[in-house]
């Protein structure tokens, strides 16, 4: 089972990726894959996107390695409601669909001989989680807390 009940959630802490990252670093980014739901007018609730069983968190000295994917699938389009969106925000949540994702994974492997070796391993553990995420969702928000 990838999606844990309200109890659950709770009590689940979130996988850590960590490189350079301090331990004691209060700022991060949560990746979040939603719980879709096909019911006509459904709009998802805080619990849709906080439910995955190994919800993701990246700290603020490792997740600027990947801000310049980032801002490759900017500006796009909101994957839920469409709504355009300029640029990401760390300080906020990014709903990102599958095609964008596709987008910064395609990206982040033709540079992965670009980093040191210590990054590329840290580069490939996030395309590891992400290709794993993308099996059950279709969007991941990114939700910063800067």
């Amino acid at each position: 089972m990838v999606w844990l009940g309200t109890y659950a959630m709770r009590k689940s802490k979130a996988v850590e990726l960590r490189l350079y990252a301090p331990q004691k670093e209060k700022i991060f980014l949560d990746f979040l894959p939603l719980k879709e739901s096909y019911e006509e007018n459904w709009n998802p609730s805080w619990e849709e996107w906080h439910c995955y069983y190994k919800r993701l968190r990246i700290y603020q000295q490792d997740y600027n390695l990947l801000l310049g994917y980032f801002k490759k699938i900017y500006p796009t389009k909101d994957a839920f409601d469409g709504t355009p969106e300029l640029v990401f925000d760390v300080c906020f949540d990014n709903w990102i669909g599958k095609d964008d994702w596709k987008i910064i994974i395609d990206e982040i492997q033709k540079d992965i001989d670009n980093h040191l070796e210590s990054e590329k391993e840290f580069f490939l553990k996030f395309l590891e989680w992400l290709n794993e995420a993308l099996e059950y969702t279709n969007i991941i928000v990114v939700e910063g807390n800067l």
